[in-house]
């Protein structure tokens, strides 16, 4: 009786949108934490993931931990990613908001000490190409985003 009411987070090809799973059809959320790749091999190595429903997001907003490179604009946090779910899933709106702030709180305090905010991996690819186009020889690693407003964050 549990499993059915257990949902894996995770991209796949039977997955269903966070946002059409109708309140109270589950009773917990099981999100796999680690780098894309890390996840991507915890679930293939335990086939007991594949029998359980998958749900996935659709992220049209910019992650919040800018101290951390993303591989593009629609990857999130792990944090934001399960707050993003349950809000979605539970119809909870601004649950998100609230899950979020203290990782919020981090980064601008980060910032305060001096890290930057960075640009993500898809866009630090495009600037390295321009670099190699240019004939630059010290590529950059992870560009820093121009002209992001710090005090606004």
């Amino acid at each position: 009786k549990q499993w059915y009411q257990r949902r894996v987070a995770i991209t796949a090809g039977d997955a269903v949108e966070c946002n059409t799973v109708l309140p109270g059809t589950y009773e917990q959320l099981v999100c796999l934490d680690g780098t894309w790749p890390q996840a991507r091999r915890l679930y293939q190595k335990n086939p007991i993931l594949h029998s359980l429903p998958k749900v996935m997001l659709n992220s049209v907003r910019k992650s919040v931990y800018l101290i951390h490179t993303q591989p593009t604009l629609q990857h999130l946090s792990t944090l934001e990613s399960v707050a993003r779910a349950i809000e979605e899933m539970e119809k909870l709106n601004g649950l998100e908001e609230k899950l979020v702030a203290p990782l919020k709180e981090m980064v601008r305090t980060q910032f305060k000490y001096g890290a930057c905010a960075h640009s993500t991996q898809e866009e630090a690819k495009a600037m390295r190409k321009l670099e190699i186009k240019n004939g630059k020889k010290n590529l950059t690693v992870a560009p820093k985003l121009e002209n992001f407003d710090y005090n606004s964050f």
